[in-house]
């Protein structure tokens, strides 16, 4: 039973490690260059006041004494001592070569020049500061890897939660297990009727301007349902992989309108279906003047929604075809001569997968927004989209709803296999 996000909370410490780290290299950085500004203005003044009795007349071998002392300091890369003429009297240090901040300060006798101090104060690298440092930056590591252990302790789930989460996993395994089951059987069963519709039925509706003109009035309510397919695998399968797919996803589907259709107290010939599941996906219509009909086919989309989730986690486990889904429901658009079929299409192209959006009369928005929260669609481009909304969220009694519906047709289709 591990912590949720370990490895994100161990990269944060990780950051956390690393800033901390360079913030006291930095501080200890400027400290150590506040320190050495002093030091060097210091020691150049101690230099110049013990050297002024020798350097008018120059006396080298007391200068070179004089230095040698000096550069007994460790902090002392090297000491010039120069007469009036820049010419160098004594010399010292324990790292001539090495490059540091120099401090000059001239000698002035009776404000009169007779020589100057050139002292090389070593300026530390990163490294020496690190190992300057260490014990901090040890206490920092040891600080961050007991956060790194509290955080495995504290944030560990239960037991209980985790033999619930696994409970859950496996429940939802076994229903989409049965599903599968009972889709087999289903196909076994109507074989011979897929192959008479195939054979002996037109093509598949398209949602064009072609459609009957039952669909094309303004009084008529369509929800589409598309697949959400930006890498177009369903052009690379082959019918034996989507059509059963198809077929199961027209299941779904025809649970979720029945179940839907019984809470919301209307008939089942009210909604008519203008595309089975295909490629291009589903779409179904009801008159826009029955009783809560925006709220069914919501409620409709929403349902199939949780079902095809339920449905892409367990395909995804077995590695199996599956795709995401996304919908619309939608009235008529006079302005750009669109049925409301077409412009449910048209407006489902513009989500990604998991989104569902309604372009609906304000009257029906105003009833749904009790219930759902509403969006405006980002950068619309015409009519259709500037008056749509996307579902961004559902109140707690119609989530409740949406999820005992699904668990109904789950549990109906794990009980029909068994």
């Amino acid at each position: 039973m591990n912590a949720p996000r370990q490895g994100l909370f161990a990269s944060l410490l990780i950051v956390s490690f690393i800033l901390q780290t360079f913030i006291l290299v930095l501080a200890t950085t400027h400290q150590l260059n506040e320190n050495r500004a002093n030091q060097g203005q210091l020691v150049t003044s101690q230099l110049v006041t013990d050297s002024l009795s020798e350097l008018e007349p120059a006396n080298t071998v007391s200068l070179a004494l004089l230095v040698d002392r000096y550069a007994t300091n460790p902090n002392i890369a090297s000491i010039r001592i120069l007469n009036a003429n820049n010419q160098v009297l004594a010399t010292g240090g324990m790292s001539k070569t090495r490059p540091g901040e120099i401090f000059v300060r001239d000698a002035l006798l009776n404000e009169k020049k007779i020589g100057a101090i050139e002292i090389t104060l070593i300026k530390p690298s990163i490294g020496e500061i690190l190992r300057t440092q260490w014990l901090a930056i040890l206490a920092s590591f040891i600080i961050h890897v007991l956060l790194w252990l509290a955080y495995r302790a504290i944030a560990r789930p239960s037991r209980t939660e985790y033999l619930a989460r696994i409970n859950n996993e496996a429940r939802l395994k076994h229903e989409l297990q049965t599903l599968t089951q009972a889709l087999e059987q289903e196909k076994h069963n109507t074989a011979v009727a897929i192959a008479q519709v195939q054979h002996n039925t037109p093509p598949t509706l398209k949602v064009t301007k072609d459609l009957s003109s039952e669909y094309q009035n303004d009084h008529h309510l369509a929800l589409n349902i598309q697949f959400y397919d930006p890498k177009q695998l369903l052009e690379t399968v082959t019918p034996s992989v989507s059509i059963p797919y198809f077929n199961l996803c027209q299941i779904f589907l025809n649970k979720s309108i029945e179940r839907c259709v019984q809470h919301y107290k209307l008939n089942c010939s009210d909604l008519k279906t203008i595309q089975a599941f295909s490629t291009d996906g589903a779409i179904i219509s009801i008159p826009a003047d029955k009783p809560d009909a925006a709220k069914c086919l919501t409620m409709i989309s929403t349902v199939f929604q949780l079902l095809s989730e339920v449905l892409y986690k367990r395909y995804r486990e077995d590695k199996r075809f599956v795709l995401q889904t996304r919908s619309a429901v939608s009235s008529s658009v006079e302005s750009m001569q669109l049925s409301a079929a077409q412009a449910a299409v048209r407006l489902a192209t513009q989500l990604s997968a998991k989104e569902s959006a309604v372009h609906l009369s304000n009257e029906l928005l105003k009833t749904l927004s009790n219930h759902y929260e509403l969006m405006s669609l980002p950068s619309p481009t015409n009519v259709l989209t500037r008056h749509a909304f996307m579902i961004n969220g559902m109140d707690s009694e119609y989530a409740e709803l949406a999820q005992n519906i699904r668990t109904e047709i789950l549990k109906a289709k794990q009980s029909k296999a068994s």
